[in-house]
């Protein structure tokens, strides 16, 4: 550990944008977006990962992002004609929704191969393009199970809408089936994510060079035990303080006073801190754990987000956003990529530069990659 330590350098990233330049192509991209009846909404994309890309530096240089809106646009309207489809079968035959239902559960893997391929296509540092290896035989094993669980879960749960009411016996199936499967998803969601991050991570390139991933089950697991235990022992407390609150109220008869009926806002005024809380501490032990255990090449990416200061972002721009009606969101967005970028850095052991020379080397050498028509943009 010592030689590690003597032999590594930290490169911090650094976000320079500002939230005034921002704001000028925000509001132009919502004003297009509603215009358009959200066409624009891919050229919109296009434009924030750009602004966004080229603001964040490392080592001096800016990463670029090259993607063109009409392939975004691609896997838009698929997902959107996907999503068509299995909401008209669903209000005209349960089985047809369900068949519908699988087939779009069977394109998910691919969609994300696919999805990752095209997003890290078309990020650059230095000139050298990151990549995906697509593996689609490799996704649909690490998604067979998440997949089946979560795709018969939404089936089964859509079905109890169409149930008549006097229909008792099937619904208490039907319920005690999707709390089943509601559990089952509560207890394998760790290990699902933990699987989906590794493939992910070892499967993404920077020019020749692959990056490796570290962590292991038990790390997430540890985390998400944490955050289960910590969501039950707040909500918990503060559920049973406000219903005895509630309760001595409303216990003697009367009418209504200030206080019982300013009851929703200091629920609403207790809980959202409390949400916002867990919320940060999840969304920086995530963080954390991924960049803590990512390498490339023996360069150790790492993050240094602390729960509190995320609380007080969260707190902040909701606040701002709020007051403003939506016209702070590009502050909120600038601030948060700032702070990101600034607990973020990779540890270089050796030569930075030598190390993306070799990668721009190695990308001359082969070309661009053919293929470019079968990567989407679908969000995943």
């Amino acid at each position: 550990m010592e030689n590690i330590k003597a032999t590594t350098t930290p490169q911090a990233f650094e976000f320079t944008g500002k939230s005034v330049e921002f704001f000028a192509i925000w509001i132009v991209n919502v004003a297009l977006t509603i215009l358009t009846l959200g066409i624009y909404s891919a050229w919109a994309k296009v434009r924030t990962n750009q602004y966004f890309y080229g603001n964040t530096r490392l080592d001096g240089a800016s990463f670029r992002y090259t993607a063109k809106p009409m392939q975004i646009l691609k896997g838009r309207i698929i997902a959107f004609i996907l999503f068509l489809l299995y909401y008209f079968a669903s209000m005209a035959n349960p089985i047809v929704a369900a068949i519908i239902l699988f087939i779009i559960m069977l394109l998910v893997p691919a969609f994300v191969v696919m999805s990752m391929a095209f997003r890290l296509r078309n990020s650059m540092y230095r000139n050298v393009s990151f990549n995906f290896d697509k593996k689609f035989a490799q996704a649909y094993k690490v998604f067979f199970v998440p997949v089946i669980f979560i795709g018969t879960y939404l089936f089964i749960a859509s079905q109890l809408e169409h149930l008549q009411s006097d229909d008792t016996k099937t619904s208490v199936v039907l319920g005690v089936t999707i709390l089943v499967l509601l559990l089952g998803i509560i207890l394998m969601v760790p290990w699902w994510e933990y699987i989906i991050t590794r493939f992910k991570a070892v499967h993404a390139r920077y020019g020749d060079a692959g990056f490796s991933f570290s962590a292991t089950m038990k790390n997430y697991y540890g985390m998400y035990l944490k955050a289960y235990l910590l969501s039950l022992l707040i909500f918990g407390v503060l559920g049973a303080l406000f219903a005895i609150a509630t309760k001595s109220l409303t216990s003697t008869g009367d009418e209504p006073n200030m206080l019982s009926n300013l009851l929703p806002f200091i629920i609403v005024l207790f809980f959202l801190p409390a949400y916002l809380w867990l919320f940060a501490y999840f969304k920086t032990k995530r963080t954390n754990l991924l960049f803590g255990n990512l390498k490339i090449n023996g360069h150790q990416l790492q993050s240094e987000m602390k729960t509190m200061y995320m609380l007080w972002l969260y707190l902040s721009n909701t606040i701002g956003i709020l007051l403003t009606l939506g016209l702070l969101m590009p502050w909120a967005k600038i601030r948060t990529a700032r702070y990101k970028a600034s607990v973020t850095s990779i540890l270089v052991a050796g030569d930075l530069n030598q190390f993306v020379a070799t990668q721009a080397q190695y990308q001359s050498a082969v070309g661009e990659e053919i293929g470019e028509m079968f990567d989407l943009d679908i969000g995943f």
